[in-house]
């Protein structure tokens, strides 16, 4: 099925439909995916944007530790299918690790935000909307011959159950959610010695920046402005102090170790330090 279902999607291939497919794609990437969710932190705070936030750290962070610890090849890994080759600023099908197919990343990343937004709306159409979109993503990863139909089923279920899982703590658990994000962190730390890929190193930095650095981060007490509108010159406030921090271990070498260490302080330098000058500077 998963073979039949590739060959299908590899024989409607148009340059129309690559483009339009690649567009989707790039807004399903997890990078793209976290950056909106952490403007959204940044811009509207409160238990949205916490929460957001939470899951999509804990999602990632999983997609990755599963997808080293099965190590599937990719259809066109398998000879299943041509990959469609396409390398562009924005999206791209190269240097996705060949054997990284299974869940897919886009689609847990994907739904696992966008189904953490419908619960927190709690309005049927955004439910409908968030639905559609999911799906669009899950076409276009199939559509590029990068994941078979099982990897982005397990992708969105994997996705739906965080979102679910981070709806029940903060309705019924919300003064626990600290601690669950550390256990969490700490079982994927587990992971790393035995998988020590860079994507499973990155995502458990991340996951472990923010077990450590949110509680900090609430103890400012920092409602923000009463002029709603200053909270948006925190977008460049909040990309300098992660650029900065991130900044010189780009001269460094990419030792697991200083990866791992990078996007630790990368976490906390956007959650944490950002904060702190927001509050200095009522933004």
């Amino acid at each position: 099925m998963d073979n039949a279902i590739s060959i299908f999607f590899e024989s409607i291939r148009t340059p129309a439909l690559t483009w339009f497919f690649g567009g989707i794609s790039f807004f399903g990437e997890a990078l793209t995916v976290g950056a909106v969710i952490i403007l959204l932190w940044w811009l509207i705070g409160g238990r949205t944007g916490e929460q957001l936030l939470f899951t999509a750290l804990s999602s990632a962070a999983f997609n990755s530790a599963v997808k080293c610890a099965v190590h599937r090849p990719r259809p066109y890994a398998a000879g299943v299918v041509e990959r469609l080759d396409v390398d562009t600023p924005l999206f791209t099908t190269r240097g996705l690790g060949d054997n990284l197919s299974f869940p897919s990343g886009h689609a847990q990343a994907t739904s696992s935000a966008l189904e953490t937004g419908a619960f927190r709306a709690r309005k049927w159409y955004v439910w409908a909307i968030a639905v559609f979109c999911i799906l669009l993503v899950c076409v276009s990863r199939l559509y590029f011959g990068v994941h078979y139909f099982t990897d982005v089923l397990a992708g969105v279920l994997f996705g739906s159950l965080a979102a679910v899982f981070w709806e029940l703590i903060f309705r019924a658990a919300y003064p626990y959610r600290h601690f669950v994000l550390m256990g969490i962190a700490l079982l994927v730390l587990c992971c790393v010695p035995f998988e020590p890929e860079p994507e499973l190193l990155r995502m458990a930095g991340l996951l472990a920046g923010g077990a450590f650095f949110l509680p900090l981060t609430d103890m400012l007490r920092y409602a923000g402005p009463k002029k709603r509108w200053k909270r948006v010159f925190r977008i460049p406030v909040g990309l300098l102090a992660a650029g900065a921090v991130y900044a010189p271990f780009l001269f460094l070498p990419s030792e697991p170790a200083l990866i791992l260490l990078a996007f630790f302080l990368v976490t906390g330098a956007g959650t944490f330090l950002a904060t702190l000058f927001f509050k200095l500077l009522r933004i």
